[in-house]
């Protein structure tokens, strides 16, 4: 009978044996989920965060990856479990102290997302304290002394490469609408500053008018992968493994993300080959003439058009936005521009200079404030608790626990910013006290980060987004074309915005 039985409906030994190998697999993973949501049990935040981080990921792809994790700071506290093995923290304090020069914590997971190459990395990507320090010491003079004293020129030549394309095509008259679509032409000129700092020329994305060998197209459709890398940071290793990794951007590509990849390469081997000591004062130049190796400027040069054009843009987007709807703001701004071009021998130069531009108040608090309610790299760049673990708001976190930043949300804190936080209002920079602006400015300035983490190019930034509103608003007025709808904004990990067209007069002298 049970011979019968067997050879009826007993399954056969090699369907026995998956079976009992998927079983072994389903049990390790329950243990595993098991023992990394214990450790952090009393961590307040959503459960089914603390056991997935497919919620995490969901987001990004929904597009509000930010307001989610804000949402969650504003329910659970100051911090919060977002993802089984990541907390987040929403403070000042916490924020630098974690990355101050002294401390042990070293970059998580989450930047794997920004490796091009799994044989090498940019300073960015580097987790290794000591690795990275090492490449940041060579990398820290091209950003001062002559490096940014030739980086503003290349600044001015494309803040008038977009006033002449405005003046070209974008200038509306009387009964004449010419619109501008400002969300690309935004990115046009960050990417024509951030290409021609970097390699000595800008690529043409101004001159063009458009999508230059389709890199924006490409690395668009690629930025909500970037969302959801830095949350699932191991898809990294497996989509640059056969076969995914020959759907990935690389030199052997005639257009797009890969076209970067390959200029960046073969500008570097000209460099080198040429074996000419007194480079050009370039980030190629100055980088080879520090000592960075050839292979690894690569890649800094590539992290630099990406991060440093998209990061920009997102600041240019959202300041004229918020300007543009306080009408009081934009007033004052234009006027406070005017005042400044009565002097003759200023209004006879073509582009401000960055030490004249620092002497505008309201210019700085208008930039100050886009940046507090808009900061424009927003995703988490979680660090790694040390040995011995760490206390937070009185949460121990077990060593290899990630920490991540909420920098939206500290620009939210009501005991900053007061009960108006959610209010575009930059007479709160030229109203506070010495004392209460400190804390106003340190708080601000942790879009750029904090410590040894800070960002090489945040002097260029401001550099950028003065120059290019003064000057702009020197010139012409501009409004908003669609005032129900200004702008579609989507975030998987920085601010998209599509449909922001607006319109640019000629301002009477």
């Amino acid at each position: 009978m049970l011979e019968a039985i067997r050879a009826q409906g007993a399954p056969p030994p090699l369907a026995s044996a998956i079976l009992a190998v998927m079983a072994a697999f389903a049990l390790i993973a329950l243990i595993q989920t098991f023992c990394t949501w214990w450790r952090l049990r009393h961590i307040p935040g959503p459960f089914l965060n603390s056991i997935t981080p497919l919620v995490m990921t969901y987001h990004c792809f929904k597009g509000d990856i930010t307001n989610y994790t804000h949402n969650l700071t504003v329910k659970y506290g100051r911090l919060v479990r977002v993802q089984p093995n990541v907390v987040v923290y929403n403070d000042p304090e916490t924020f630098r102290r974690v990355c101050s020069l002294k401390a042990s914590y070293t970059k998580g997971l989450w930047f794997e997302f920004s490796r091009w190459d799994l044989d090498r990395y940019s300073c960015i990507a580097m987790r290794d304290n000591e690795s990275r320090k090492e490449r940041k010491t060579k990398l820290l003079p091209a950003w001062a002394g002559q490096g940014l004293a030739a980086m503003e020129s290349r600044i001015d030549s494309q803040v008038q490469s977009f006033l002449e394309l405005t003046e070209k095509k974008y200038v509306s008259s009387a009964g004449v609408l010419r619109p501008m679509e400002f969300g690309h032409r935004a990115q046009f000129y960050t990417l024509d500053v951030v290409t021609s700092v970097t390699f000595g020329r800008p690529f043409g994305f101004l001159k063009k008018d458009g999508d230059v060998e389709k890199y924006l197209e490409t690395t668009e459709a690629m930025t909500p992968m970037f969302g959801v890398l830095g949350t699932l940071p191991w898809l990294v290793y497996v989509m640059h493994a056969w076969p995914l990794n020959k759907m990935m951007p690389g030199e052997g590509d005639k257009v797009g993300f890969g076209r970067l990849m390959k200029f960046a390469s073969d500008e570097v081997k000209q460099r080198v080959k040429s074996d000419d000591p007194n480079f050009a004062h370039d980030i190629i130049g100055d980088y080879l003439r520090n000592g960075v190796e050839p292979d690894d400027v690569v890649q800094e040069c590539i992290t630099l058009a990406v991060a440093g054009s998209e990061t920009t843009s997102v600041a240019l987007r959202m300041a004229l936005l918020s300007i543009l709807t306080t009408p009081s703001a934009y007033s004052k701004l234009q006027s406070e521009i005017d005042k400044f071009y009565t002097n003759k021998e200023k209004a006879a130069e073509s582009i401000i200079n960055y030490a004249d531009a620092k002497t505008l108040p309201y210019v700085q608090a208008v930039i100050r404030e886009a940046l507090r309610l808009w900061p424009p790299s927003a995703g988490l760049f979680t660090k790694e608790v040390p040995k011995g673990g760490d206390s937070i708001h009185g949460y121990y976190l077990p060593p290899g626990t990630e920490v991540g930043q909420c920098v939206y949300s500290i620009g939210r804190l009501p005991h900053i910013w007061g009960m108006d936080y959610d209010v575009f209002r930059p007479e709160r920079w030229l109203e506070a006290s010495s004392e209460k602006f400190e804390e106003m400015q340190a708080a601000v300035d942790l879009v750029f980060s904090s410590g040894k983490y800070v960002c090489l190019g945040k002097h260029v930034a401001w550099m950028e987004l003065m120059k290019f509103f003064i000057e702009v608003l020197r010139r012409y007025d501009i409004a908003i074309l669609n005032n129900a709808q200004p702008l579609k904004l989507r975030d998987p990990i920085t601010w998209l915005s599509t449909d922001f067209w607006v319109s640019f007069t000629r301002r009477e002298k």
